[in-house]
């Protein structure tokens, strides 16, 4: 039998679902600028060494936890973690695109979930990081299921974006796309079963290539 959330999933992860996300490159298009990813063998290592171990290490296991207060409707809780991500984001930049993505794609999913709840968060004065935002579009879903979804966002969201900065085409980005999520996918029971009590992650990479980007005289992306 399909389950009721299957496609729920599939709107608000289709890649055309109308997040914003289109206009975020989170710190690659400096590193492209910079010399950092100059080919797609570039932007391969870039995922595998980047960001995967951030997404294990530090979002991943925060969505666990966000999910879990989502679906319990703790939203006091939840505020409390929007709050704590918005310490972590140290770069301006960064912090400001998760704000932007996070709004809108709360605001769009208020529109698809008349649950009262979800204004009632919006309107909290609460940043609504897009992670959050995520928690709370997919609390319905088994929390493995949301923990996918997020990762596939994460990592499509940097490969479509190199789409537009390096000669990568769209194979090649499905490619790269789907060699990443096999690499993060056998790490995801670990991450979901045993969330450890400290979370934390620091990339000075993307912080400063963020930082530098918000200094560009020309940019294609926001952030």
């Amino acid at each position: 039998m399909l389950p009721e959330w299957l496609p729920w999933l599939l709107q608000v992860n289709d890649s055309q679902f109308p997040s914003g996300a289109y206009a975020h490159s989170m710190g690659l298009e400096e590193l492209v600028q910079r010399g950092v990813v100059k080919k797609p063998d570039d932007l391969e290592v870039f995922l595998h060494r980047q960001i995967l171990p951030g997404l294990l290490a530090f979002e991943l296991p925060f969505l666990v936890r966000a999910h879990a207060l989502a679906a319990a409707d703790d939203h006091e809780g939840l505020r409390m973690m929007d709050d704590e991500l918005d310490a972590w984001k140290l770069a301006a930049e960064l912090r400001q695109a998760s704000r932007q993505l996070g709004s809108r794609r709360l605001a769009l999913v208020q529109k698809l979930d008349t649950d009262p709840s979800l204004a009632a968060f919006a309107q909290s004065g609460a940043p609504c990081h897009h992670l959050i935002a995520c928690a709370l579009e997919l609390r319905r879903l088994p929390v493995a299921a949301a923990v996918c979804a997020f990762s596939l966002q994460s990592i499509s969201g940097y490969a479509i974006s190199a789409m537009k900065l390096l000669r990568l085409g769209q194979e090649r980005c499905q490619l790269i796309i789907r060699g990443a999520m096999v690499a993060l996918a056998p790490q995801l029971e670990g991450v979901i079963s045993a969330t450890p009590e400290r979370i934390g992650w620091f990339n000075p990479l993307l912080e400063i290539a963020s930082m530098r980007h918000a200094r560009a005289n020309e940019r294609l992306f926001i952030s």
